[in-house]
């Protein structure tokens, strides 16, 4: 799970901006929905550092994974905000 890697790296959760898993979105500030993803042998993680940027238009059309997906979908603003602080 992300959670275990996480731990194992002595990473918090909320040290990390953006991941990506097999190269779908799986996390962002103030949606982090993958702290139980399953990882298999040979998936690909990516943990971006909170100084990242990534535009604002990329958002549109991205490959996400199940999780944050429903998350997403689940909010409101459906999860696009131009900034986001702490929840």
């Amino acid at each position: 799970m992300i959670d275990d890697l996480l731990t194992c790296l002595q990473m918090p959760s909320e040290a990390r901006r953006i991941t990506f898993i097999n190269g779908e979105l799986s996390a962002m500030p103030g949606l982090q929905p993958d702290l139980a993803h399953p990882l298999q042998d040979g998936d690909r993680v990516a943990f971006f550092h909170l100084q990242a940027m990534w535009p604002f238009q990329y958002r549109f059309g991205i490959a996400m994974g199940d999780e944050l997906s429903k998350e997403m979908g689940a909010r409101k603003d459906q999860g696009l905000r131009h900034a986001y602080e702490s929840e």
